[in-house]
């Protein structure tokens, strides 16, 4: 076996940490990557307070970088899980930062947040007709036995007597004994009461709503894939706690949504680390890198969790920067173990402004220090 160690896309501090962090796996055939280019910048280990912070830092950052003359093109993103995305493509749109969402769904077109806006609308008014299309994409999530045959039916009853579908459907089901209907009514009766609901604040309706239609439990028996569904529901009733008025909230997910995100040059890619593999750019900038989410709490396979991190940490040619956060989803964090694996000499706390090594770093904030008398 000759194992192929020499790199020839990163610099020789980016290799010294991937090295490092992947040493720590016990599965892997032993090889040590090395590279004739010189040492580089060292990467940048950077902690912010909360998710909101670090997407604004991110966002700042990559401002700053191409006003240094760093194309957008050249820049990436990337994170472990994809509900991340979220408040980092709402940074990106303040401030004006094109961006590209590689083998992803942005965050306001994806399935679950999509079925839970329209849970929201169907019980802010089920009787009007704006909500017949909300009504179409819940009924029968979870399934409860309305196939497009009784849908027809429903929407012929409404069409007939000029109501809402929802209205149809409460008299087509309102006296049949099948367990279809009963499961139909339960929704429909639950929908009328919250209707009525007293509660202001969206973000916390809507967790009702998903959890008494059966909506999370659907998420919660769907494995991985599920699991990153309720993860972008807990990104939806965050960003919703902060609206009391239905129509601010769709008109927020209506500009999300609106948002450019055609592939193309000048924009900055934004992507998991499991879609970035067999890419790279320039500067990669690696975000979330907290012991509750990488490796995890209680991850299933440490060895592949490490793997990643070498593989996000190779993307970059250049520049690599990490950031993590001390508060993320109502829990506290420390820095991802991952971090503390990379050698001292080849990682610096905090931007590296415009130093090219750590050295320059050094000596920029030495000088600083001193003129402040510090």
């Amino acid at each position: 076996m000759i194992p192929l160690e020499q790199n020839f896309r990163s610099t020789g501090h980016i290799l010294a940490a991937a090295n490092s962090v992947v040493a720590r796996d016990r599965s892997r055939l032993d090889k040590t990557l090395f590279t004739e280019q010189d040492e580089g910048a060292p990467i940048e280990i950077v902690a912010f307070s909360g998710g909101q912070q670090e997407a604004q830092g991110l966002a700042r950052e990559i401002g700053r970088r191409q006003l240094l003359g760093v194309a957008l093109e050249d820049m990436a993103i990337l994170y472990r899980y994809n509900f991340l995305s979220r408040m980092l493509e709402e940074e990106l749109l303040r401030a004006h930062i094109p961006y590209e969402l590689v083998n992803d769904t942005a965050f306001w077109q994806r399935a679950v947040v999509k079925d839970v806006l329209a849970l929201l609308r169907l019980a802010d008014n089920p009787d009007v007709l704006q909500g017949d299309e909300a009504f179409r994409r819940v009924i029968n999530q979870p399934a409860r036995g309305v196939g497009a045959r009784t849908l027809a039916r429903i929407e012929q009853l409404a069409r007939d007597e000029a109501v809402s579908l929802f209205a149809a459907a409460e008299k087509i089901y309102a006296t049949s004994q099948s367990k279809t209907a009963e499961r139909v009514r339960a929704f429909l009766r639950m929908i009328r009461e919250e209707a009525h609901s007293t509660e202001t604040a969206l973000g916390a309706r809507m967790r009702i709503l998903a959890e008494r239609s059966g909506y999370l439990d659907m998420l919660r028996a769907a494995g991985e894939d599920g699991g990153a569904g309720l993860e972008n529901l807990d990104e939806l009733f965050s960003l919703a706690m902060e609206f009391t008025r239905v129509e601010d909230l769709f008109d927020h997910a209506a500009l999300g949504a609106a948002a450019s995100t055609e592939a193309g040059q000048g924009r900055v890619r934004l992507m998991t680390i499991h879609g970035s593999k067999g890419l790279e750019f320039e500067h990669v900038f690696l975000m979330g890198w907290e012991d509750t989410l990488f490796p995890g709490l209680s991850p299933t396979n440490l060895d592949e969790e490490r793997r990643l991190a070498y593989v996000a940490l190779t993307r970059g040619r250049a520049r690599v920067s990490i950031s993590w956060c001390a508060w993320r989803n109502g829990r506290s964090a420390d820095m991802s173990p991952f971090v503390g694996d990379i050698p001292p000499e080849a990682r610096y706390s905090g931007w590296l402004g415009k130093a090219t090594s750590r050295a320059e770093a050094l000596a920029n904030r030495a000088a600083l220090d001193e003129a402040l008398g510090i």
